[in-house]
């Protein structure tokens, strides 16, 4: 038994991994190669960064539409969904010219935001037990794929083209589809194995009796206490988003202007943004068992590390390396703290479930302005040092937010 156990759960594992790893990299793939497709297409630099914006803008406003979707035809096919619009969306955008381009765009927003709800209901059915484990193994595979995306979208558009490039991924979509397939099987709403397989998953998990979409303004479940921090945090997710999304499409094209790099060393520049983020996450636990910190402290931490990328780059462009990698642990471990916290407040899974959506779409749904914005203002500038400035203000307004959440004394210990 103890054989088939672990053979199953690799099994899990490669499965999840793979499907994430698919859930934000084709966004990430578009900064290194911005130039050739403004080249090709004859976008402004502000309807480019509607090509990041849209996804964004589709996990704020789908995000009820997928739960809907998912509680109706099961987490198994709705992801099938997830790589059937994920490919359909990529070609579209590599080949389809300037209007291919913004409706493979929304096609791929409204994919992966079926991905978003589906990956956490998948680990509340099946891994109660490794609840922790599968969350850490997406939130990896996720940066992961993004520092891939970032590092070889640039060289491989050298070699075979801007299209080619962004349509490559489809080979790693197609593998991960396979696995999923194998291991999570359309025509029954859970995995290749029975229960025994996972003894005791089934009795630890959380019954919940939400079906269809979480609702955006749960004014009845959410205590007032809990209301304003929610309201609090969905400024926080929101403008930390707009940071992370402008930051990780328009880098590339600053590190091309200001350090006289090529478009594939510019990506691979950028890719530090994406690879440290894997550090913060892992960061928050360490400070909080090594040396007790509680939730202020921690999203001091992550807030001065985010604010210290914009103003780093303004006044000390030549350091960008080190205020890269302070940002790219920032952008990984911000979520986690805003979440985690989050998690203890709450004083039932439901009102959970439902600041968390909150927080969540509404969140996503400004963000999605942030590209746009950063992309015009560079146009209209001529320059970085205006759109840097906006991110920077942008992320003191979050720091300022986050302070006030979190501000109140009760809040349990992180751990």
């Amino acid at each position: 038994m103890t054989r088939r156990i672990g053979r199953t759960a690799a099994l899990a594992l490669i499965a999840v991994g793979l499907l994430s790893l698919n859930a934000r990299a084709p966004i990430v793939a578009l900064g290194p190669v911005l130039g050739d497709i403004q080249a090709d297409t004859g976008l402004s630099s502000a309807v480019v960064g509607l090509l990041a914006a849209i996804p964004v803008l589709c996990f704020g406003l789908i995000t009820p539409g997928a739960a809907w979707l998912t509680g109706r035809i099961g987490i198994n096919h709705a992801v099938l969904y997830f790589f059937g619009g994920l490919a359909t969306g990529v070609v579209l955008r590599s080949y389809g010219g300037a209007t291919g381009a913004l409706a493979g765009t929304v096609v791929i927003g409204v994919a992966m935001t079926i991905a978003n709800v589906a990956t956490p209901l998948l680990v509340g059915r099946d891994f109660p037990l490794q609840a922790a484990l599968m969350t850490g193994v997406t939130t990896a595979a996720i940066n992961v794929g993004t520092t891939l995306a970032s590092a070889l979208a640039a060289p491989l558009a050298a070699a075979i083209g801007w299209q080619a490039s962004l349509a490559s991924w489809l080979g790693l979509t197609a593998v991960a589809a396979g696995a999923w397939l194998f291991v999570f099987p359309p025509g029954k709403d859970g995995p290749r194995w029975s229960e025994a397989d996972f003894r005791g998953r089934a009795a630890k998990a959380q019954p919940s009796t939400e079906t269809g979409p979480l609702p955006l303004l749960p004014r009845a479940t959410v205590g007032p206490a809990n209301r304003r921090m929610m309201w609090l945090f969905t400024v926080t997710f929101a403008l930390h988003n707009v940071g992370y999304y402008a930051m990780t499409l328009w880098l590339p094209t600053y590190l091309a202007d200001t350090q006289g790099m090529t478009p594939p060393e510019a990506g691979l520049g950028a890719s530090l943004l994406q690879v440290f983020a894997i550090a913060g996450p892992m960061l928050i636990p360490a400070l909080m068992h090594l040396f007790g910190w509680g939730p202020m402290r921690l999203f001091a931490l992550m807030a001065a590390c985010w604010i210290i990328l914009p103003a780093g780059l303004l006044v000390a462009p030549g350091a960008w390396v080190l205020w890269a990698v302070l940002g790219g642990i920032a952008q990984g471990g911000m979520f986690t703290v805003v979440f985690t916290v989050v998690i203890r407040r709450a004083r039932t899974l439901d009102e959970n479930r439902r600041m968390t959506a909150v927080i969540q779409s509404v969140g996503y749904a400004i963000a999605s302005a942030g590209p746009i914005v950063i992309g015009g203002l560079h146009e209209a500038a001529g320059n970085w040092a205006a759109p840097l400035a906006l991110v920077l203000a942008a992320l003191v307004v979050m720091a300022a937010s986050g302070f006030l959440a979190i501000r109140p004394r009760t809040t349990p210990p992180l751990a």
